[in-house]
């Protein structure tokens, strides 16, 4: 009860400095006098004269640290084993190198994998306001499509302002393109237009100038790399830049400031940014207090998280305004979505001004479940070969217990010797990371993840990755060497390698996660091929396009390309395949529904090679097709039309007849499903698009003519067009990017899983030394032998194939289902592939044991026990 009642740091800290042979006795009368305390004074000022005590006996003649000085003869023990690991690894190269290779590799792939994440979730966390900023969201009262959207009534913020309290301040977001004009240089070019609050919502700082700049209507400010592009290293505040709007209006805008580098892990940035009141050069027919025109972002600063829903609440009233005026799309209500976790679900909100980080969240989730299987393949490996090592250390094993060692001390001294290779590993895996894995990643994807090798966060995660692998990957070898009996270590009857259940069960699991991998990496690779190959839906080989500057260019520019012979046909069009189109809303009997929507002329559809499934193309110049559209079958399935032709779709009220169906085909890449779509004639002025059928061979003479003729009709607008099959991007470079990280993964995979096998393997033949010198001395021949050892492992390796392999394939299905939302059909060769690999490598073993075998001095195998 006393000793209970007794302040435990100074009890510690009179253990630690009293002398062994004084602290029974003193601590004794510390102990009466504590109760005698107690009695008089009570606990809490016992306690008090307790400590004070312990205190005063601080002196020369007590002090000698006694107690504790027996703990501190650990050390010497400690760096005893550390001594013997050096040894150990220095006498045993190849075990070490397969230990150390095995984890540093695994380690390395695991500082990668926090290195993505960091950077994934730390996404537009350095915003200083990121719990205060919210982006006003429409809710849409529709069935299909985005639950949301980030468009906005463009008087939504200035009424916030105003009528609810708790808002403190709006940001108002919208875009235009601009051409711009510094010197002799022009480009097209992207700019903002923003409130001037938007550089105090958002934590982006400048190099040069002021943010207060933004409220002048003719101040800019640049980004670092727009700034690089125009003026190079020099400040160019002061510099005046000239825009173009709507290709006819221009003005002067001066340079404000500059913003310093984004960082690294953002959702979104600029190039230019002006004044929203500039909003008219970009759209004339704004109206500030028209609730049927739209702004492409709305933030407001809320600084208590409580109010949120009070003013959700209060927003309400502002709907039947918005749908007075947009009946054909109706909004059933508005939400706030906080700027801190925006990245998360800005891939639910149509026309985020955000990027969302979906798909790299499912990346990590790829990644952690990789790590964990090399991690996993890597530790099966240390196992396998910390037990064969101890076959060559049964004496020093014998004699340490012998002299006194407990099976724990031996244990502890395996544990330790475990986290001194581990440690080492650890170096080497970072080092890794940081130099081989991240730069390889970066380089292909071409970004930077920012990885900083001095962050607290990466250390006390190396930390927990030290404990973790050195202490699984070492528990069963301790506890497995240490029950060893010094009798039969000495007598010779300890037998290694002749069957031990754990390892072959660890094999076994090794097989099926090196299965899995192996045939990812097939399968991904098969599947870059297929991405390659799969049909668009249209001709992209054979066309070229151009975007159009004025209402007057198609005309002047169709009737030179006309002329040019290799020019098979040309037609224009508002937007065009995998560059632009609009959204409407669809009524028909039954169902309402957003669609896609592109007006074109009558040519287009056939110039581009889409593929008439049922019906016919548009007529030129035929006035009823202007009432008509062609639709494609995914709009078919949407509105479950049995009989499509003649069926009516209803447009703003205005009826308009399906003349046509035309196959499905990929608008922007085949990462996307196939949305419903609609065709509409479309009048000539309003052409944004050229698209001109060529012949494949003669494409690049064409399109070095197409930029000739818009060179000599409009010299001040800068050309932009391109080849179709470029119009994605880099898509396709990504989907290889696919095939090439999972064959790195796979190749990992079996390497950790050979030297896995090989250890194993190793393991048995070196229990059977004598068996094998004997039937050497009988003239048995090492293919036989071979056989002999391969057969040990044939049931082993069949099971485990069989299970891996059909694991893989739902593995590899449920992989591409969740990655692409078209890919190649799943089939067998993945698995077959990782099958025949991981049989290769057995063959490769047996092989290697053999050449071994036949080296080994057949005297010193019948010498051994």
């Amino acid at each position: 009860m006393i000793g209970g009642q007794l302040p435990k740091l100074y009890l510690k800290l009179f253990e630690w400095f009293c002398k062994a042979e004084l602290f029974e006795e003193l601590q004794g009368d510390l102990e009466e006098a504590f109760e005698e305390n107690i009695k008089l004074y009570g606990v809490r000022k016992a306690r008090n004269i307790y400590r004070l005590e312990v205190l005063k006996m601080i002196r020369l003649s007590v002090v000698g640290f006694g107690q504790f000085h027996s703990k501190l003869n650990h050390f010497s023990m400690f760096r005893n084993y550390l001594k013997t690991s050096m040894r150990s690894l220095m006498k045993n190269p190849l075990s070490s190198f397969i230990n150390i290779f095995g984890l540093s590799m695994a380690i390395g792939v695991c500082v990668f994998t926090y290195g993505f994440a960091r950077w994934t979730f730390d996404t537009d966390q350095f915003h200083e306001q990121k719990d205060r900023i919210y982006l006003v969201t429409s809710v849409y009262d529709q069935e299909d499509g985005f639950p949301a959207s980030g468009i906005t009534p463009r008087p939504l913020a200035k009424v916030l302002a105003a009528d609810i309290s708790a808002i403190k301040n709006t940001c108002r977001i919208d875009y235009g393109r601009v051409i711009l004009k510094h010197g002799d240089e022009v480009f097209h070019e992207n700019i903002h237009l923003v409130d001037p609050e938007y550089l105090e919502f958002f934590t982006f700082p400048l190099k040069w100038g002021s943010p207060a700049a933004l409220s002048n209507h003719n101040s800019i400010i640049l980004s670092e790399r727009m700034s690089e592009k125009y003026f190079g290293d020099e400040n160019p505040v002061g510099e005046t830049v000239i825009m173009m709007f709507n290709d006819q209006q221009r003005k002067t805008f001066e340079v404000a400031g500059v913003a310093q580098e984004f960082p690294t892990s953002r959702s979104f940035h600029f190039n230019f940014l002006i004044n929203y009141d500039n909003i008219k050069l970009v759209a004339p027919d704004e109206n500030s207090n028209d609730w049927g025109q739209s702004v492409a972002a709305t933030l407001v600063e809320i600084d208590q998280p409580n109010e949120l829903e009070n003013t959700k609440k209060s927003m309400t009233k502002y709907l039947s305004l918005r749908n007075e005026k947009r009946d054909d799309l109706l909004i059933s209500g508005f939400e706030l979505e906080p700027l801190k976790t925006l990245h998360q679900k800005a891939h639910n909100i149509r026309s985020c001004f955000a990027f969302g980080s979906n798909s790299d969240e499912k990346a990590v989730l790829f990644l952690s479940i990789i790590s964990v299987f090399i991690m996993a393949l890597a530790c099966f490996n240390y196992i396998n070969i910390a037990i064969i090592s101890a076959s060559k250390r049964l004496k020093e094993i014998g004699i340490r217990k012998t002299i006194g060692a407990s099976r724990r001390l031996v244990a502890v001294q395996f544990l330790i010797e475990n986290l001194f290779v581990t440690c080492f590993a650890l170096m080497i895996g970072l080092v890794l990371a940081n130099y081989l894995f991240i730069p390889w990643f970066e380089g292909m994807f071409s970004f930077s993840m920012g990885f900083n090798i001095a962050s607290v966060q990466l250390w006390s995660y190396l930390l927990g990755i030290l404990l973790f692998t050195g202490i699984s990957s070492g528990i069963y070898p301790a506890l497995y060497i240490s029950k060893f009996q010094v009798v039969g270590i000495f007598k010779g009857t300890i037998r290694f390698g002749r069957d031990n259940a754990l390892t072959r069960i660890l094999l076994g699991f090794q097989l099926i996660l090196a299965s899995l991998l192996i045939a990812s990496g097939v399968m991904f690779t098969l599947n870059s091929s297929y991405m390659h190959n799969r049909s668009w839906g249209y001709e992209p080989l054979s066309l070229i396009y151009t975007r159009l500057s004025d209402p007057s260019a198609y005309q002047l520019l169709a009737t030179l390309m006309s002329q040019n012979p290799e020019v098979k046909a040309v037609s224009g069009a508002s937007g065009h395949l995998g560059r632009s189109h609009d959204d409407l809303i669809v009524d028909m009997p039954g169902r309402k529904l957003e669609v896609r929507e592109m007006g074109v002329g009558a040519e287009y559809l056939a110039v581009t090679g889409l593929q008439l499934k049922t019906g016919r193309w548009f007529k030129a110049h035929h006035q009823e097709d202007k009432q008509a559209i062609i639709v494609n079958s995914s709009f078919v399935d949407s509105f479950s039309l049995n009989d499509p032709i003649g069926a009516v779709a209803k447009i703003d009220s205005v009826g308009y007849r399906v003349i046509g169906v035309v196959n499905d085909f990929h608008s922007y890449s085949f990462e996307e499903n196939i949305e419903p779509t609609i065709f509409r004639l479309e009048d000539p002025e309003r052409f944004n698009f050229m698209a001109i059928q060529v012949n494949p061979e003669k494409k690049l003479e064409t399109y070095e003519a197409l930029e000739k003729h818009w060179a000599s009709l409009f010299p001040d607008v800068p050309f932009q067009g391109g080849y179709q099959e470029d119009t994605w991007g880099d898509y396709f470079r990504e989907i290889s990017i696919h095939g090439r990280f999972w064959r790195a993964v796979a190749v990992i995979a079996i390497l950790l899983a050979g030297l896995g096998l090989y250890g194993l393997v190793s393991l048995n033949v070196a229990g059977r030394t004598k068996e094998f010198s004997v039937r050497k001395i009988l003239g048995e021949d090492y293919w036989r032998m071979g056989i002999r050892i391969a057969k040990h492992y044939a049931r082993l390796f069949g099971l485990a194939l069989c299970l891996g392999g059909g694991i893989s394939y739902y593995f590899v299905d449920t992989i591409f289902t969740i990655s692409y939302a078209y890919h190649i059909p799943m089939n067998g060769w993945g698995v077959v592939a990782s099958v025949f690999t991981l049989l290769v490598v057995l063959v490769l073993v047996v092989f290697v044991q053999l050449s071994m075998l036949k080296k080994r001095s057949v005297v010193k195998g019948l010498r051994t026990e």
